[in-house]
């Protein structure tokens, strides 16, 4: 990851002397102070992004937060496609790949983001926040918008309660698009080509762009993209009646030995197929001098045949690579997913002489769904001896799809911010505003077996659907004083009020609470919850010169509470209905974690909690940045450290995932980010992090024991660098670089297990450091005034790596046996064409 500049940095050597202090400087020898002024002034600098993380417009060397920006030209530099592969390459982000694009977690500085109704980062799309549905058994995924055509990405580390309000606890990434541009024709456009080994295929993907101007005070910029990825994972479909049912009492199952063995009946394969479109339309209208008025329209789809994922087999704490690359199946069930976004934004900007006045409105939708095949989790929970309907299971013959979960995410937003800014140079730099949203979430949730009538008495296993409307206003501000040429503080406070109904869930079926009276008899259940409280923030900036720079800063950050959607259905364990074994497993699971007993009292009845409260974060971060040798060198390093109290956090009680507020948690660490010219016109980048978060506190609900490593957390993630450049003649210029990252070793609880304070620690499981590297060589051509284009041969995953990244959720009854994981793509080649006229 290189630091933020604005553009590409040319690299130009004339003459040995200058070539002497390039070097000299790069190696931070002491006779760099030796040079001549014209011979500094003639070697190229770092150059820097402006940046409006703090909601105005700063540098990245003079914002006093840990910041990294990404340009868009670096973005088109590196061949970067989606943002999971872009901020994977940001040390202190954890990206957490719970199925392929679109179903990314993103969790920065430790801080686990699979508990709660909301993300642990705050995503935004230009001025709009684009959050996450409240509920979906999925995860707390992102949205995944095109990267095509950005400006930049902003990633904020660090708690930014104060000016981004809930959802940014951990930090905030800000995509930020190019905007149209008054009296200009400009146009580009991409195409890339590659081929996936390992299973793959050919991918190919399309891109364009074109700025068109609308007379004079006004501009329209269209993007649209297209791609489509070949899959590398297989399907493999068990042969009719070859395999028994998982053993054991649920959800403590195991698979029976032959499973992987077993005869096939079809083995496909590229089943993960993906293909997204996008098109995205801005209007830039300056009817006055003062006003911009900038309309935003986009919408994407996103459809995978399958996610990612294979079956692991072996040790569950220690999973391994397969030497088969698929996941097994009893029947041929297709794993559909498909993502869509509505999107439109109005911002409006009035600049008055020393203040301007902004107003963001938003309103967006997305739809979400997934389909998973249940028939193994279905029948070990209910005890079925066989899978096929002939022999008395519930699953059809092999011609059809078995027992089926489905589930539909929907979300939509309405959002307003207005603020006032001051725009005016002095000591005194000051913003405050207002925020309004509006969020709806549905999720629903189904289970349908065709051929359970026979046995049960109809098809409907588990239906559930439990809609949230989510209200937020917020007040805050924050001013910064220059008191002295060196020294500066700024304060800033949130005040928020949130309220969160749920009302007309319901829940029917096999699985329901009522589900011994009826299959299709409906259990309406419902909460509501709200809070207000105050988010506070204070900054102590010391400039040494105006190349170093010492800050310290404290502040907090919340997410807000919610509704642990689902009910927890439980019964007494003397229950011995068949029908009540889901039922049964709850109760005997809530036991086992809060009693800490092995045995399940038959006369007892422990009740789940239904609703969570807000967790906080207070945050002691102190940093530097300074630049060195004429600012040929950054050298930027923090250190933090963060209470995280009342953390939401996602437990499971006999395969049914809950929300609650766990065990205080403390997490302390270290970032570093470094950037410098190389001779021969190479240019390196390293970022760093170490990150120690641990809870401090037990909690029996949640199993989580005091000094036990917050799950998902890599203690180090590196990344490095290098690009290179070199003039040739008639315009023309060769580039290159090398990109690779690493990511430490994490742990994760698996699916489908109760873990208590007497049990977690065997059970977790432990995935492996890895390393990811890309290499990309070209050639450019370049008028300075009219066109450029560019030709790039391309290697990702050069080395082939083969790594197990997350474990895929079970959307359905979680079970044991259930040993998938997402697995990252093989190595991929290709080539990538780009024109642009400006």
């Amino acid at each position: 990851m290189r630091c933020p500049r604005v553009g590409d940095t040319v690299h130009s050597m004339k003459g040995n002397n200058q070539l002497l202090v390039a070097l000299l400087a790069t190696l931070g020898a002491s006779g760099i102070a030796g040079a001549t002024e014209e011979e500094s002034s003639a070697v190229e600098q770092l150059s820097e992004v402006v940046v409006t993380a703090t909601k105005q417009s700063t540098t990245v060397q003079t914002t006093p937060i840990s910041i990294v920006a990404i340009t868009g030209e670096q973005i088109a530099s590196r061949g970067v496609a989606d943002l999971g592969s872009l901020v994977s390459s940001v040390p202190q982000i954890a990206v957490r790949n719970t199925g392929g694009p679109g179903e990314m977690e993103f969790e920065i500085r430790g801080l686990n983001s699979q508990g709660g109704n909301s993300s642990m980062v705050g995503m935004y799309l230009g001025e709009i926040p684009l959050s996450v549905n409240m509920a979906a058994v999925t995860g707390k995924i992102s949205m995944d918008p095109v990267l095509y055509d950005l400006q930049r990405v902003e990633v904020l580390s660090g708690p930014q309660g104060t000016l981004y309000g809930a959802s940014s606890m951990g930090g905030t990434i800000r995509l930020i698009p190019n905007p149209a541009k008054l009296n200009t024709y400009a146009a580009s456009a991409q195409e890339v080509v590659s081929g996936t080994v390992s299973g793959g295929g050919i991918n190919h993907q399309e891109n364009a762009m074109v700025n068109l101007p609308l007379g004079d005070t006004a501009a329209v910029r269209i993007v649209g993209s297209f791609l489509d990825n070949s899959g590398w994972i297989g399907r493999r479909v068990i042969e009719d009646g070859a395999v028994a049912v998982d053993s054991g009492a649920y959800p403590d199952v195991l698979r029976p030995s032959n499973f992987y063995s077993a005869p096939l009946q079809a083995a496909l394969t590229g089943v993960n197929t993906t293909q997204i479109n996008s098109i995205r339309a801005q209007i830039l209208w300056q009817p006055v001098e003062d006003l911009t008025i900038e309309p935003v329209a986009l919408y994407q789809s996103i459809r995978q045949g399958a996610p990612p994922a294979v079956d692991v087999d072996g040790n569950p704490t220690h999973p391994r690579v397969p030497a088969v690359w698929a996941h097994y199946q009893p029947f041929d069930a297709p794993e559909l997913q498909t993502d869509s976004l509505n999107f439109g934004s109005l911002t409006m900007v009035y600049q008055l002489p020393s203040f301007s006045l902004t107003s963001a409105t938003g309103f967006w939708q997305r739809n979400f769904l997934t389909l998973q095949d249940s028939t193994e989790q279905i029948a070990s929970g209910v005890a079925i001896p066989v899978y096929d309907a002939s022999g008395g299971g519930l699953g059809p013959n092999y011609s059809t799809a078995g027992p089926g979960a489905l589930e539909r995410a929907y979300t939509r937003q309405l959002s307003e911010e207005f603020r006032i800014t001051s725009t005016k140079a002095g000591p005194l730099q000051w913003v405050a505003g207002y925020f309004y949203q509006h969020l709806f979430s549905r999720d629903e949730f189904s289970i349908l077996a065709p051929e359970a009538t026979k046995l049960l008495g109809g098809s409907n296993l588990s239906t559930t659907s439990a809609p949230e409307d989510m209200y937020q206003n917020a007040v805050y501000g924050n001013a910064s004083w220059r008191f002295s040429p060196h020294f500066e503080i700024a304060a800033g406070l949130r005040y928020y009020h949130y309220r969160l109904n749920l009302s007309g869930g319901v829940y029917s079926g096999l699985f329901g609470p009522l589900g011994a009276e009826g299959l299709d008899v409906p259990y309406n259940f419902g909460d509501s919850t709200s809070a207000s409280g105050s988010v506070p923030s204070v900054t102590l900036t010391y400039n040494v010169d105006p190349d170093h720079m010492v800050y310290t800063k404290i502040g907090k950050a919340f997410r807000l509470g919610g509704i642990s959607t689902y009910p927890l259905p439980v019964t007494y364990a003397s229950n011995t209905s068949p029908l009540f074994v889901a039922e049964v497993a709850n109760e005997c699971g809530l036991q086992a974690k809060v009693l800490l007993t092995t045995t399940c009292d038959p006369n007892l009845l422990l009740q789940a909690p239904t609703t969570f409260k807000s967790d906080s974060l207070w945050s002691y971060e102190l940093g530097e940045k300074s630049s060195f040798f004429n600012h040929r060198l950054i050298a930027n390093l923090s250190a933090y450290w963060e209470n995280w109290n009342d953390p939401q956090v996602i437990t499971n009680i006999a395969g049914n995932p809950l929300t609650i507020n766990g065990g205080n948690a403390r997490i302390k660490g270290v970032e570093g980010q470094l950037q410098t010219l190389l001779p021969g016109g190479f240019d390196l980048s390293v970022n760093a992090s170490y990150t120690d978060a641990k809870f401090i506190e037990s909690s029996a609900f949640a199993g989580y024991p005091a000094g036990l490593r917050i799950p998902d957390t890599p203690q180090v993630s590196a990344s490095a660098n290098l690009q290179w450049k070199r003039n040739l003649v008639n315009d023309l210029s060769l580039f290159g670089s090398l990109e690779v990252n690493y990511t430490g070793s994490k742990t994760n609880l698996p699916f489908g297990v109760t873990s208590t304070l007497l049990t977690t620690n065997e059970l977790l499981v432990h995935l492996p450091a890895y390393t990811l590297a890309n290499i990309r060589f070209g050639i450019r051509g370049e008028r300075e005034r009219d066109s450029r284009w560019t030709a790039a041969l391309f290697v990702n995953n050069f080395t082939n790596n083969h790594v197990l990244l997350d474990p895929q959720p079970q959307i359905t009854l979680q079970t044991s046996a259930f040993e998938r994981y997402i697995i990252n793509q093989p190595l991929t080649a290709g080539i990538d064409v780009t024109y642009e006229l400006r």
